[in-house]
């Protein structure tokens, strides 16, 4: 339990971070009166240099040949309906 503490505390929302939802800093009593927009821009300075991007999935060669079997797909599908409007034109 702490009674009588009086922190300043500065706490980022936004942190870009598929991991971490918001970031809270505490102020040392010697910076407090330091001007805020200051103390933001430092915090949001170290938030992003410590902001890490998820590792990119690799894709198996089962997911791989489905998306090649689709597009094919979808091309011939593409290619049987201008064929069938050509028949119907002419």
């Amino acid at each position: 339990m702490l009674k009588g503490v009086n922190k300043q505390i500065l706490e980022i929302t936004n942190t870009d971070s598929p991991y971490f939802e918001k970031i809270i800093f505490f102020v040392r009593s010697s910076s407090s009166d330091t001007d805020e927009r200051k103390l933001r821009a430092e915090a949001e300075k170290i938030s992003a240099s410590t902001a890490v991007k998820p590792p990119k999935s690799r894709k198996t060669k089962r997911q791989i040949i489905s998306a090649v079997c689709s597009a094919l797909l979808s091309a011939m599908a593409g290619v049987a309906v201008v064929f069938m409007l050509n028949l119907i034109i002419s």
